[in-house]
């Protein structure tokens, strides 16, 4: 479905400049804005969880011109996943919890890579976006 397509497309979109923006904020100034509405727990999440999804559907239902079923949308399907889901644990790891669990101790791992995974969602999102029949693509 072509709707799909564009969906995965501005969600690894928006999501790569949710986490990256503390790197790309003092060099996009319009990036501030987004951050600052992203700076609601409940819009995070929801972007998170949206992302996640997204992803999820991509393994499934196939974009127009896909030859491959599986493999013709990997990389974007994974990285939107990967996105959404730090995205999500970051967004519920902002109110501080007197107990932390293993659970939060992984969360904080893998968020300490939020800047470079986010570029690398940008980065298949336009490389997505630009050749759109790339297997794996």
């Amino acid at each position: 479905m072509a709707q799909f397509y564009l969906l995965s497309i501005v969600s690894n979109v928006l999501t790569g400049l949710a986490l990256s923006g503390d790197y790309l904020g003092s060099r996009l100034p319009f990036l501030a804005a987004f951050r600052s509405w992203l700076g609601h727990r409940g819009a995070a999440i929801a972007l998170g969880v949206v992302t996640a999804v997204v992803g999820v559907f991509k393994l499934i239902i196939l974009s127009p011109g896909e030859r491959v079923p599986v493999a013709g949308d990997l990389l974007p399907a994974l990285a939107g996943i990967a996105l959404g889901v730090s995205l999500f644990f970051e967004a519920t790891l902002r109110k501080p919890s007197p107990v932390e669990s293993k659970v939060d101790r992984y969360a904080k791992a893998v968020l300490s890579y939020r800047v470079p995974l986010g570029l690398a969602g940008l980065a298949v999102a336009l490389l997505h976006f630009l050749f759109p029949g790339a297997v794996i693509l």
